[in-house]
């Protein structure tokens, strides 16, 4: 069965290895779902909570600091949620050989480094709107969010990583 172009980015984004069946696929339609609802309802509610503010407190970084939010709650919180319902799933267990070991945990390293440089590069320029693109703060943030999400998710994808024989 050829996957279609969505299903492959919902594996990579979702950090899917297992099996996709019928059963699987329905249950990450429903995980994708409830995100989906999740950011459709919070998407209003933040945008009309800043429209209702006077005119004075609309500053540029108040707005820089809103949209920092809004990246962190709709890349961080519902990542973390449908990180949570995969893994509950058990979706992104991969099985390997042991001669296929080494490649596996060569690739999760790959996808950690993908997920570490994304958070680090939009949280970096995030902060240098705020703090200008030659901070040492939003330079250090960005570095250290790259190393934390590259060795966090690293750790997590090797985790679900299963020799069998």
């Amino acid at each position: 069965m050829k996957e279609s172009v969505l299903i492959k980015v919902m594996r990579y984004l979702f950090s899917i290895r297992g099996v996709l069946n019928e059963h699987n696929a329905r249950e990450v339609g429903k995980v994708a779902i409830n995100a989906f609802v999740f950011l459709w309802m919070y998407t209003p509610i933040a945008n009309g909570t800043v429209l209702m503010l006077p005119e004075n407190m609309k500053t540029r970084s108040m707005i820089n600091g809103f949209v920092l939010i809004n990246m962190i709650i709709g890349l961080g919180g519902v990542s973390l949620y449908v990180t949570h319902k995969v893994s509950a799933l058990k979706l992104n267990y991969q099985e390997v050989s042991t001669e296929a070991y080494p490649k596996a945990v060569h690739k999760a390293v790959i996808h950690g480094a993908w997920f570490g440089c994304c958070y680090g590069v939009i949280a970096y320029l995030m902060l240098a709107q705020i703090n200008g693109f030659l901070s040492i703060f939003s330079i250090g943030v960005g570095l250290f969010l790259v190393v934390v999400g590259w060795t966090s998710d690293t750790q997590r994808e090797i985790g679900h990583i299963v020799k069998v024989e």
